[in-house]
């Protein structure tokens, strides 16, 4: 079936994480995927407090293999006057394709204020935002993001981890089922069996999508999730790259 497929893994970092034995390792992300059958993963960086130092290391990554990985974009919001004038770079000089944010990280919800101008550059032109999503956690329950969904209509919003936990994944489906902008990402949702049954199901497979958390994650789990779900061929198509590539390149 995978033959058949353009797999993107929507949810990869690269940095150094150690105290989750996470370090930089991009020949290991290749020859996982490989493994795997993912064609492509979407990079991020948000261990690096440094947003310039982060978009710079993904763009090199990018660069050196760009049939295999696509860039997001970072920022940080502890330096809230750098934001609109970093993205601008990173889209226009770095070739960035979508931008990632981490409250939790940053200790700043996705309410305050301060990521107010990565909100709007991203409605000014029409693109994908990721966030790290938790049921319950103040800083990123998914159904915070439908008030932002209301105020930044032209912004496609990806619940990263579709919400987390069983009790997360309840809030990410509700937030699904409040704004057609929301779509729901599925690595470490808790890996229920069920659980893409559950998402494709109530959210519909046209938003949700396919991403693994590497190199936290072996790819291999989630792919396995999605191509053993009891659901049509046509919809794990679209969760495993079809959705991705719409959501980041449209009719390109």
């Amino acid at each position: 079936m995978l033959n058949d497929s353009r797999v993107i893994d929507f949810h990869c970092h690269i940095g150094a994480w150690p105290q989750y034995g996470m370090f930089d390792g991009v020949d290991d992300m290749l020859r996982a995927m490989d493994r795997a059958g993912v064609d492509q993963a979407c990079l991020f960086n948000v261990f690096q407090g440094d947003h310039r130092r982060a978009n710079d290391e993904i763009a090199a990554v990018v660069r050196q293999h760009p049939d295999r990985f696509i860039g997001f974009a970072f920022v940080t919001p502890h330096y809230p006057e750098e934001i609109e004038a970093e993205l601008t770079r990173a889209f226009d000089h770095l070739g960035m394709q979508a931008i990632k944010i981490y409250p939790p990280y940053f200790d700043r919800p996705v309410t305050d204020p301060v990521w107010e101008p990565v909100f709007r550059f991203a409605d000014d032109r029409r693109l994908t935002l990721i966030s790290h999503t938790w049921g319950g956690d103040a800083k990123c329950d998914p159904m915070l993001f439908v008030t932002l969904a209301e105020r930044y209509p032209n912004v496609n919003w990806v619940m990263g981890h579709a919400g987390g936990d069983t009790k997360g994944r309840q809030a990410g489906l509700r937030a699904a089922r409040a704004h057609p902008r929301i779509f729901l990402e599925i690595c470490s949702s808790w890996r229920n069996i069920g659980s893409i049954e559950e998402l494709v199901e109530a959210a519909g497979a046209d938003r949700v999508l396919y991403g693994s958390d590497m190199p936290l994650l072996d790819p291999r789990i989630h792919v396995g999730r999605v191509v053993t779900a009891d659901i049509p061929e046509s919809a794990k198509q679209q969760v495993l790259g079809e959705n991705a590539r719409r959501l980041l390149f449209g009719d390109r």
